[in-house]
């Protein structure tokens, strides 16, 4: 097992693509260009992957209720496909670069958790007021 202190840091290009990323912009590609070495997934099917090769930065991407706001508002307006919003939300729970707000954890998650497994239409049954009242 690779100790945390062993692994190689993010580099400024890789941590500033992940904070454009927690905002709907990359493709799965991009994702994979860029974390090419230190970061690998496979999300076909029901057993998705991933495995990180890096260490982990303090503080990560924080993902917020806002970034969800955002992304419900994206998906509503036809600005990103429902594949494209599971591939999101998949990639902030898997990646470990990522964080949920400390200060919204069980709510972030559970929404995150829904649309990775559930799809779009699955977190939508969540009470609206939930994702854009707060």
């Amino acid at each position: 097992m690779t100790r945390n202190s062993e692994l190689p840091f993010l580099s400024l290009k890789q941590l500033e693509f992940l904070k454009s990323f927690v905002l709907l912009e990359g493709t799965p590609g991009d994702i994979r260009d860029v974390l090419a070495g230190v970061f690998e997934f496979d999300f076909v099917g029901r057993n998705r992957t991933a495995r990180t090769r890096f260490r982990v930065p303090e503080p990560g991407v924080v993902v917020t209720r806002d970034h969800i706001r955002n992304a419900v508002e994206k998906r509503n307006l036809g600005r990103i496909s429902d594949e494209a919003l599971i591939f999101w939300a998949t990639m902030l729970l898997l990646n470990d670069a990522f964080e949920l707000d400390p200060n919204d954890q069980e709510f972030v998650a559970e929404w995150l958790n829904d649309v990775s497994f559930n799809g779009y239409y699955g977190a939508a049954s969540l009470p609206r007021n939930s994702v854009l009242d707060e």
